[in-house]
């Protein structure tokens, strides 16, 4: 599921993940309207090849999973970090071809050389 941010009126910033297809334009969380805001949603995003190391959610894994999904990492010879959310971090390309081929992930959108 996408991940999407929403900011109240004092500007702090909330994510939450919700399907496409049922995206709020706002959420209320202890009586404070919070109010999508696109732009915090691509803070993280690098659209440019070669910004390394780059932050996945395709191959990320839920929060609860992190530590596991770690030790599986470092088990099967790609140590890969993962952020706080869940998302997968790949230090270059060969560390993220390596990781999605190891755990059968595969980039229908990838150019040359891509897992």
């Amino acid at each position: 599921m996408p991940r999407y941010c929403f900011t109240d009126d004092k500007g702090n910033t909330i994510c939450r993940f919700f399907p496409m297809s049922k995206i709020p334009k706002q959420i209320t969380l202890g009586g404070t309207v919070f109010k999508r805001n696109i732009r915090a949603e691509h803070t993280d995003v690098k659209h440019a090849a070669g910004n390394w190391p780059m932050k996945s959610d395709a191959a990320g894994v839920h929060p609860d999973q992190i530590k596991e999904a770690y030790e599986h990492s470092v088990k099967i010879g790609i140590p890969t970090q993962f952020t706080a959310d869940g998302r997968a971090i790949f230090t270059g390309r060969q560390h993220r071809k390596d990781y999605c081929r190891a755990i059968g992930l595969h980039d229908r959108n990838g150019g040359y050389g891509d897992p």
